[in-house]
């Protein structure tokens, strides 16, 4: 269970933005049969260029690496990446490690992810290598493989499909992610259980930004997302779908 954070514009990523999504390590909300707090790892993820690149991760906790989240931060504001995704990560498949640490990376695709899948072997693709051992990446690389070189128009029946066949062969408590490539940022918000926790907010302004946020931050006139809503915007943050 995790906290996402995503953001495409054609202004400068504020570093206020980070900071204030990396208050949710602690303040954020969490599940009543689980640890308080997203401590078990963190990572923020842009682009240099065409250039997938982590400006920072680690297992640790990001309320304890302050110094090291700041720099990722400046990091990211200084590459000029228009699409920034951040994530914080309450462990619930696979071990606490660097490999285990979203966001992932693939090509010229990131990703995030909110929510346990079970069984989650049952979608594994035997053509990819995993870089750790979560059902959150496995989610991924199943993800991309579908939507491969494919037009932006057929994203949306793409994904729906994915997500559809994986709750066909596995139990998901949520299936609700960020996805990126250097062209495109997508947020969907999908729930089985526990409504309130597996929210996920977006923030449009018409000056062409777009933000994804598991839970209100300051800075954002924030909207929830519906169950099943998936929304798609270009690099700099004009929406092409779902709004």
């Amino acid at each position: 269970m995790c906290r996402m954070f995503g953001a495409a514009s054609n202004n400068k990523i504020s570093p206020l933005w980070l900071e204030y999504f990396q208050r949710l390590a602690l303040e954020g909300n969490s599940l009543k049969d689980m640890k308080e707090g997203h401590i078990d790892g963190w990572g923020i993820a842009g682009y240099l260029g065409k250039w997938t690149v982590h400006f920072g991760r680690s297992s640790g906790s990001a309320a304890e690496e302050t110094e090291a989240f700041e720099k990722a931060a400046h990091k990211a504001v200084s590459s000029n990446s228009k699409i920034v995704v951040a994530h914080m990560r309450s462990a619930s498949e696979g071990k606490v490690n660097l490999e285990n640490s979203h966001p992932f990376i693939h090509g010229e695709w990131i990703f995030c992810h909110n929510g346990t899948i079970e069984s989650y072997q049952n979608f594994e693709l035997a053509k990819y290598q995993y870089e750790g051992g979560t059902d959150s990446e496995r989610f991924f690389k199943y993800l991309i493989d579908r939507l491969g070189n494919k037009p932006v128009k057929d994203y949306p029946e793409l994904i729906r499909e994915a997500v559809c066949r994986i709750k066909d062969v596995c139990k998901c408590s949520s299936l609700s992610f960020l996805l990126a490539n250097d062209r495109y940022l997508m947020g969907f918000r999908d729930y089985s259980e526990d409504e309130d926790y597996y929210t996920l907010y977006y923030s449009y302004s018409e000056k062409h930004s777009l933000s994804f946020c598991s839970e209100p931050i300051p800075g954002f006139d924030w909207e929830p997302m519906a169950n099943g809503q998936l929304i798609i915007a270009d690099k700099e943050g004009g929406i092409l779908y779902g709004i």
